[in-house]
């Protein structure tokens, strides 16, 4: 019998791509890029060359590219940016 997830809110399965590219981070690099020692300068680098791609993807500057941890925190800056969009813009 074929599974229908429909709960895709709360957690989604991994593209089997993403997961190859992704594994080494969560076992053997799993650094906090933080943080100025070996693992965490080499998962800086890696979060940094992450942002460029995507800003490049996307046709925006890196430093335009933040990384939350959650979708609440991804959603209240959201809501915290158009926030203050509407009071430059009156």
């Amino acid at each position: 019998m074929k599974q229908i997830y429909l709960d895709n809110a709360a957690t989604t399965k991994v593209d089997p791509k993403i997961f190859r590219a992704m594994t080494p981070y969560f076992t053997s690099k799993y650094g906090n890029a933080s943080e100025f020692h070996g693992l965490g300068m080499e998962a800086r680098k890696t979060l940094e060359k992450a942002r460029k791609t995507i800003a490049s993807f996307l046709g925006d500057y890196p430093e335009t590219i933040i990384f939350t941890g959650s979708a609440t925190e991804s959603i209240n800056l959201s809501h915290k940016g158009l926030v203050e969009a509407l009071r430059q813009n009156g």
